[in-house]
């Protein structure tokens, strides 16, 4: 089993970056604090202050990935933020520091 990323670039519109990182931090916590697959989850902004915010989510294997997707909480982080998000890309890396 190989440790998996989860690495999500998401445009924000302009008018919602704030209330989108309240809520996208609020779902960190009940990651971290709810699956233990989840390694790290980190939130990243454009350091010249843009609309682009990046997830970096590491999981132990496939099976903590799909746990994630599937949590109720993710759904509910789905439906509270998909207006705020003009555009999302989302790609499954496989960690291959070693």
């Amino acid at each position: 089993m190989s440790t998996l990323a989860l690495v999500v670039e998401l445009e924000i519109k302009p008018d919602q970056l704030d209330a989108f990182l309240a809520r996208v931090r609020e779902h960190r916590g009940n990651v971290l604090k709810n699956e233990p697959g989840c390694e790290r989850f980190d939130i990243l902004t454009e350091h010249d202050g843009g609309n682009i915010v990046h997830l970096y989510e590491v999981y132990a294997d496939q099976a903590s990935v799909d746990h994630h997707l599937g949590t109720p909480y993710m759904k509910q982080y789905m439906e509270d933020t998909g207006p705020m998000i003009a555009n999302r890309k989302r790609i499954l890396c496989a960690l291959a520091n070693d």
